[in-house]
């Protein structure tokens, strides 16, 4: 569904004459923006492939839209993250990096990135942002029920509406939101999981 079917529907069940389209799209951008904080689902997924490396830079820079980590690794291993301490006592050398340490917009990697050496970054990401009535994104496609009712909350707050209005609007979003938590955990578990043995804790 668009942006603009979208904010038809919200201002269809808050029914004011002063929920204007400027103000219903606020809400819904709100209301994508507080989703994106609290889920980790499957379509906000991404990867980022540095491959350009030239044997002395060892940073990798934040991506737009970067909400949170998932793994970092290369084409043969997965890096281990270290605090500042570690990973400064570290030898480096230019090779293939085996751990990160995340320091302000960058994650510093060591071994440093010899050159030809891929590094993926897998990471949940913010989706594109709404402006035109027919711009979509995953939420309206996929969440419109989540987005609209999450967005009813703070209209209602925005209008100082009646509790009953607000806590039916957040008891609605609230079971969008689980239904969908409850979808990706299903899809998450859907394929064969191979669980590696514990390591450094003996033989088994």
């Amino acid at each position: 569904m668009s942006f603009g079917k979208c904010k038809r529907r919200l201002q269809a069940i808050i029914n004011r004459k002063d929920l204007t389209d400027a103000l219903a799209g606020d809400f819904i951008t709100d209301a994508v923006a507080d989703l994106e904080r609290v889920l980790r689902i499957g379509c906000m997924e991404t990867m980022l492939t540095q491959g350009t490396w030239d044997g002395t830079v060892n940073a990798l820079i934040v991506p737009n839209g970067f909400l949170e980590g998932i793994n970092l690794f290369t084409d043969t291993t997965e890096l281990v993250q270290v605090d500042i301490a570690q990973f400064l006592d570290m030898e480096d050398k230019a090779g293939v990096p085996t751990h990160f340490v995340k320091m302000g917009d960058r994650w510093l990697l060591k071994p440093t990135p010899a050159p030809g050496t891929n590094v993926y970054f897998h990471y949940y990401t913010q989706s594109q942002p709404l402006g035109a009535d027919s711009d979509e994104n995953v939420w309206t496609r996929s969440a419109l029920n989540a987005v609209v009712y999450t967005a009813a909350v703070l209209a209602a707050d925005h209008f100082q509406m009646e509790d009953e209005y607000a806590q039916r609007f957040r008891a609605r979003a609230d079971e969008y939101v689980q239904a969908i938590q409850a979808q990706d955990l299903d899809e998450k578990w859907s394929g064969r999981i191979n669980i590696p043995l514990p390591t450094d804790q003996g033989t088994y």
